[in-house]
């Protein structure tokens, strides 16, 4: 006879057989017998976040490391409501994560009577960020209703899904009969489709690769790289794809695509492969307008498919899938000569671009890139430096290692940043602005009580300094709003548990750095924004009284 659990015993349990190890979120009327079940078990545990919001782009960056599922637990209404940005984000960043809510209970339920919390549309609400959203209304269906969002997730393309289960469901028992999790196979490519693409790219001699952010873990990333080798074809990331290609291999060209000269390289090419890339628009759609030469794309999403450029074949896969069938037939070398053109002229817009960004930034950049050889792992927010030579000049060599707001949202960074020190157990650089770091700021306890390996570089200008630029380039050079009164960051940490170090100029930043990396728990530094040689064509915080 199969043994009794409560509903919220099934909802861990499910978790546990989900390979979940961590569940981020906040204790909450609403959840406490979730919160019970995660503390009676050894295989999960709980980090407290201090916002919900927060918690939600813990479980996200958790789930990017991992290339799992980052599952966040909040409160019905209020708490829901918080978990929204997150989920967005999720959804823009191909990511899973898996929001758990409570609700009113079931006689409560859309009755409109002020139940605490109550909030009747939530599931309509959720809808708008997720791919799946659950709603039981029966302690047998909770198994059941979870295991088929973790299903659905599992399937495609990966992104957020949520399920609310009221409250009188997690407390009630039921017999124990939820049927095994099944793990769907990955999307592999249509042999018609497949035919079609073996015969394009034998048909062309410059090829060129382009690699997005579906080269998400070291298998795709190395049967990308036995595909590229065998075709001798250059391979150009996106921002999202860096990492998807060893750095050090003569064939990686980086995140190298809209720089001009690339640009007019690649419209030369017989063929462009694009596997795992949906071709984001970016601010004023200015990242698809390129002149792209005939094009293979590969993407486990469909409706990416002839979205924004048409493919002559469009081929529906898993990455990995497809370059690992595609590996199997024979093919002759590329063109040598376009490719060591396409080797040189990246080689010369690197050169242009350290220039751009100027000395003290350079020193930056060599000094983070050197504690990324170590095996410090990094993310960034949406940030000068981050725009300015993260995307483009900073080395990352492992696959999905490359971790930002990829929305464009302002602020996301720490608590993405925490959730990938949780995932890895790795030191984690986290690149902040001033303006962004203080959306999350209280995040800054949690990596304290939990003593996470992170170490948060904030490059302080005083003030918005995208937002700055931005403006000052639509309107004639004015900016407004952007100017902030920051708190002192180093006494802001140290209040919070946090040991923190100021760097007045760049030539400290190299001791700073080191001395913060070597440490066990979670470290702040400041960067003094305003004492660095400003980067070509960003505008410096105005002059204090000015």
């Amino acid at each position: 006879m199969p043994s009794s659990k409560s509903g919220a015993e099934i909802v861990v349990d499910t978790l546990i057989e989900a390979g979940v190890r961590h569940v981020f979120g906040i204790v909450s009327i609403h959840n406490m017998p979730i919160v019970d079940a995660i503390s009676r078990s050894d295989d999960i545990e709980m980090i407290t976040a201090r916002h919900e919001g927060s918690a939600a782009h813990m479980a996200d960056g958790y789930a990017r490391a991992t290339n799992n599922f980052g599952v966040v637990l909040g409160s019905t209404g209020p708490g829901t409501t918080n978990l929204m940005t997150g989920l967005y984000e999720a959804d823009f960043a191909s990511s899973r994560l898996l929001a758990i809510t409570g609700q009113a209970e079931t006689a409560f339920y859309g009755k409109g009577k002020g139940y605490v919390h109550e909030a009747e549309n939530q599931k309509l609400m959720l809808q708008t960020a997720t791919s799946v959203v659950a709603s039981p209304r029966y302690v047998q269906e909770v198994g059941p209703a979870l295991k088929g969002v973790i299903e659905t997730m599992l399937g495609g393309r990966p992104g957020p899904g949520a399920i609310e289960i009221p409250i009188d469901l997690q407390y009630e028992m039921t017999a124990d009969e939820v049927r095994p999790l099944r793990i769907p196979d990955a999307v592999a490519p249509d042999p018609e489709k497949l035919a079609a693409a073996v015969s394009l790219i034998g048909g062309a001699s410059k090829r060129i690769i382009l690699a997005g952010g579906g080269i998400s873990d070291e298998t795709a990333r190395n049967a990308l790289q036995t595909f590229a080798e065998q075709l001798d074809a250059p391979v150009i990331t996106t921002a999202n794809g860096k990492g998807a290609f060893p750095v050090d291999h003569p064939l990686h060209m980086g995140n190298a695509l809209m720089r001009p000269p690339v640009k007019a390289l690649v419209s030369e090419a017989d063929l462009l492969i694009s596997i795992a890339t949906r071709f984001q628009a970016g601010t004023g759609g200015v990242k698809i307008k390129l002149d792209l030469p005939t094009m293979l794309h590969i993407d486990i999403e469909p409706k990416n498919i002839n979205l924004t450029f048409a493919a002559e074949v469009g081929l529906v896969s898993d990455a990995t899938a497809a370059l690992t069938e595609l590996s199997k037939n024979t093919f002759e070398k590329g063109d040598a000569q376009y490719r060591e053109k396409v080797q040189s002229v990246v080689a010369q817009t690197n050169v242009n671009m350290r220039e751009g960004i100027g000395p003290d930034h350079a020193k930056a950049l060599d000094i983070f890139s050197k504690h990324l050889e170590d095996g410090v792992l990094f993310v960034r927010d949406s940030t000068i430096p981050g725009y300015n030579w993260g995307n483009t000049l900073l080395p990352i060599d492992n696959a999905g290692g490359y971790i930002f707001p990829t929305s464009g949202a302002i602020g996301p960074g720490l608590p993405l940043g925490l959730g990938v020190a949780v995932a890895t157990g790795k030191r984690t650089i986290i690149m902040h602005g001033d303006g962004g770091f203080m959306f999350h700021v209280g995040e800054l306890a949690t990596a304290a009580q939990y003593q996470l390996p992170a170490v948060v570089v904030i490059f302080n200008d005083g003030g918005y300094g995208v937002l700055r630029g931005l403006q000052s380039n639509q309107f004639d050079g004015r900016f407004n709003e952007t100017e902030l009164n920051t708190p002192d960051f180093v006494k802001l940490a140290e209040s919070m548990g946090v040991p923190g170090l100021y760097v007045d100029n760049v030539d400290e930043l190299e001791e700073k750095l080191a001395d913060a990396v070597g440490r066990s728990g979670p470290v702040l530094v400041e960067i003094n924004a305003n004492n660095m040689v400003p980067i070509n064509g960003v505008v410096p915080a105005p002059s204090k009284g000015a």
